[in-house]
């Protein structure tokens, strides 16, 4: 799989109106709350800090834009702005196999036993496993977001060892796999705005795929008399 840059025929512009932008993804929340409760149509993103954007579908022209600014600025939302970038490339994604070059939007990759390997750059030394299926989509800030789709035990499976270590006692681990679970149920609403649930890194809880899971993290996540239903969350 590899992304390179096309260049367009034609810059376009890209822009949205930022309301406003917070350290966690709590207040951003909190804060479209209270812009919808305004009348304003709010959707919430993390280009790099967590932000509210005016929402896009809504506000979907250069004078539409301008228009609610204005009107902010004048009320006195001071903090507001327009976030806008002159695109004269845009990336694309191509997928190989058996020597033959697919170039999509968007990519799902399966496999038959619900395993995938993967690994950076050009070698045949495969890093990481991870279970369920893989999608390449478009995201929100021009460029492309891979999601894993995976049963939750399987997810919970790769955030527990590395959350708390795999050496913590195991009364300890099973606290956590709880807290990792709830956690991840809680907020699966978070990456709404690039249609995926939750993240992989320290913004939501860290998540190595099957690489190297533990055997009592395991027992605490599913223990053998446990009756549940599966899971899929995005990734």
């Amino acid at each position: 799989m590899e992304i390179t840059m096309q260049p367009l025929e034609q810059p376009t512009l890209q822009e949205w109106v930022v309301l406003s932008t917070h350290r966690s993804f709590e207040s951003a929340e909190d804060s479209a709350n209270r812009w919808q409760a305004a009348g304003i149509a709010a959707e919430i993103a993390q280009p790099d800090a967590w932000q509210v954007w005016a929402k896009r579908a809504d506000y979907s022209t250069p004078l539409l834009r301008r228009l609610l600014l204005k009107n902010l600025l004048d009320a006195g939302y001071t903090g507001t702005y327009i976030d806008s970038r002159v695109v004269k490339a845009v990336p694309k994604v191509t997928f190989t196999a058996n020597n033959y070059k697919y170039t999509r939007d968007q990519f799902t990759i399966t496999s038959a036993n619900r395993r995938i390997q993967m690994g950076q750059g050009n070698t045949n030394r495969y890093q990481d496993l991870y279970a369920g299926s893989m999608h390449i989509q478009p995201n929100a800030y021009g460029t492309y977001t891979l999601v894993n789709t995976v049963p939750i035990d399987d997810y919970l499976r790769g955030v527990v060892p590395h959350e708390i270590g795999p050496s913590a006692p195991r009364k300890a681990i099973e606290a956590q796999a709880i807290l990792a679970r709830t956690y991840a149920l809680r907020n699966l609403r978070r990456f709404a705005i690039d249609d995926y649930e939750i993240c992989a890194d320290t913004q939501c809880q860290v998540y190595f795929g099957l690489a190297d899971t533990d055997a009592v993290a395991d027992s605490a996540i599913a223990p053998p008399l446990a009756k549940c239903s599966p899971t899929t969350m995005n990734w």
